[in-house]
C-alpha cells in the first residue's frame, strides 16, 4: 500500500470497505438507484473505482466524471461518448446483437457539439442519443452508470447556462423520469457521487422532490479499530517504525478518520523518519504543523463556500467557521445572533448550517446543540489562514 495523497486510490492501494461495497451491490442487486453520500476526502471516488474494476457478474460498470460540463447538452455528451468507448463495447456479450451492431443498425453519420446526426437525417441532442442507446441495447449484463460530481455539474449549470436554474431542474426532472422507466432500469442502475453534496444543492432550489428516490448510502469515516490497521499496514508498507502508542496518538489528533488524513500524516512522518527512526508524539506534532503548509489540499474548502454562498450567506458561513475554529466549538444558540448581524433570517441561516454540514466542514454529532469542525487538522488550518 502506497502512501498517496489526495487522489482516488485503485487495486493494492485501495482499503477494503467492506460493509459500504456490500451496502452498494445490495443496493444495485435490488433494482435501486444510488446516491453515494459522504463530504469531500472520504474516499467516494476510490469506491467507485473499486466497483469498476472488480465488477460482480451480469454487470459492466461504467465511470464518468462530469465535472467540467456546465450544460445539459454537455452532460449528456460526455454519458453518450462514455458508452462509445471501447472497453465498454468489449465488455458486452459477443453476439449480433451487442452495442455495437445497435449503433450501426442506426448509422450515426455526424457527432458535433449540437448534437447527433443519424442516418435518417434525424438530428438529436445527445440526451436523446443516449436514451436511444441504451433502449437500443441488447445485452445479458446490466449497466451500472457511475457519475461523479454531478453535484458539481448541477451547479455548474447554475452558474453558467442561460436560466441555470431551470435548466439545472430540468436535468434533474430527466434523470428522475429515466429512473422511473422500468424498461430503462432494468437494463442500467444509475451512481451519483461527487465532493459536494447533492442534497445540499438541491436543497437549495427546493428541488429534494427530483432526487427522493435515491438510496442514499453513507460513506462514514473508518472505524477507530478500522483507522489502527489501515494505520499500521499503511506505516509497515513504508518501512516506518512505529509503536501502538504513536498510532493511538495519531489518530486522536486527526480525530476525523478517513484514509486522505492519515495519508497526510503518513507523508509528512515519512519525511521526518529520514532523519529520525523513532515516531514519537512530538514527531507527530511537527508533521501535522508541516501539513498545513500544503494549501493545496485545504483551499478548496475556502474556495468552495465562496462559490456556494454570496454576499451575506458568505459572511455568515465564514464567520460560524471562523468561531468555531477558535473555540474549538460552538453552541447553537449563538447562530441566531450570528444570522441577525448578517442581516439573514432564522430559516436561512438553517439552510446555510445544513450545507455546511453536508459538504462535510461541521457537525453536531455528539451533541445537537453543539457544532464542531469534523477534522481537526481542517480546523487548525482555517484558523490559521482564514479566521486570523
Amino acid at each position: 500500500m502506497s502512501i498517496i495523497v489526495g487522489q482516488a486510490v485503485r487495486n493494492s492501494d485501495f482499503w477494503d470497505r467492506t460493509d459500504e461495497l456490500e451496502d452498494i451491490w445490495d443496493a444495485i442487486e435490488s433494482g435501486s438507484h444510488i446516491l453515494i453520500s459522504a463530504p469531500r476526502r472520504v474516499g467516494k471516488t476510490s469506491i467507485m473505482y473499486k466497483v469498476l474494476d472488480e465488477p460482480k457478474t451480469n454487470y459492466i460498470p461504467v465511470y464518468i466524471d462530469t465535472e467540467s460540463a456546465d450544460s445539459q447538452n454537455e452532460f449528456w455528451q460526455k454519458l453518450f461518448h462514455a458508452l462509445m468507448e471501447e472497453d465498454f463495447v468489449n465488455g458486452l456479450k459477443n453476439s449480433a446483437n451487442t452495442l455495437w451492431s445497435k449503433l450501426k443498425t442506426i448509422k450515426i453519420t455526424k457527432i458535433s457539439a449540437t448534437g447527433v446526426e443519424f442516418g435518417d437525417g434525424e438530428v438529436l441532442d445527445y440526451k436523446e442519443a443516449f436514451k436511444r442507446l441504451i433502449k437500443g441495447l441488447d445485452s445479458d449484463k446490466k449497466l451500472i452508470i457511475m457519475i461523479d460530481e454531478f453535484a458539481q455539474t448541477i451547479e455548474n449549470i447554475i452558474k453558467y447556462e442561460d436560466e441555470g436554474i431551470k435548466s439545472a431542474i430540468s436535468l434533474l426532472k430527466a434523470h428522475r423520469e429515466l429512473r422511473q422507466d422500468i424498461k430503462f432500469s432494468q437494463k442500467v442502475t444509475f451512481i451519483y457521487a461527487g465532493s459536494i453534496g447533492l442534497e445540499s444543492v438541491v436543497a437549495k432550489m427546493d428541488a429534494i422532490k427530483h432526487i427522493n428516490d435515491l438510496n442514499s448510502i453513507k460513506i462514514s469515516p473508518l472505524s477507530r479499530s478500522e483507522a489502527r490497521e489501515f494505520t499500521k499496514q499503511l506505516f509497515a508498507n513504508n518501512n516506518i517504525n512505529v509503536s501502538h502508542d504513536a498510532i493511538i496518538y495519531l489518530l486522536d489528533k486527526i480525530e476525523w478518520l478517513i484514509p486522505f488524513y492519515i495519508q497526510l500524516m503518513a507523508q509528512e512522518i515519512k519525511k521526518l523518519h529520514r532523519k529520525e527512526p523513532k515516531v514519537t508524539p512530538q514527531m507527530i506534532d511537527q508533521a501535522i504543523d508541516n501539513s498545513l503548509q500544503h494549501r493545496q489540499h485545504f483551499e478548496t474548502w475556502l474556495s468552495k463556500i465562496k462559490t456556494a454562498f454570496k454576499n451575506n450567506d458568505y459572511l455568515f458561513a465564514k464567520e460560524i467557521l471562523n468561531t468555531i475554529s477558535e473555540n474549538m466549538s460552538m453552541e447553537s444558540r449563538n447562530i441566531a445572533n450570528i444570522a441577525a448581524k448578517h442581516s439573514l433570517n432564522d430559516d436561512d441561516a438553517k439552510e446555510i448550517i445544513h450545507s455546511l454540514i453536508y459538504d462535510g466542514y461541521i457537525n453536531n454529532n455528539d451533541n445537537p446543540r453543539e457544532y464542531r469542525f469534523n477534522s481537526a487538522i481542517l480546523r487548525m488550518w482555517w484558523n490559521k489562514n482564514v479566521a486570523n
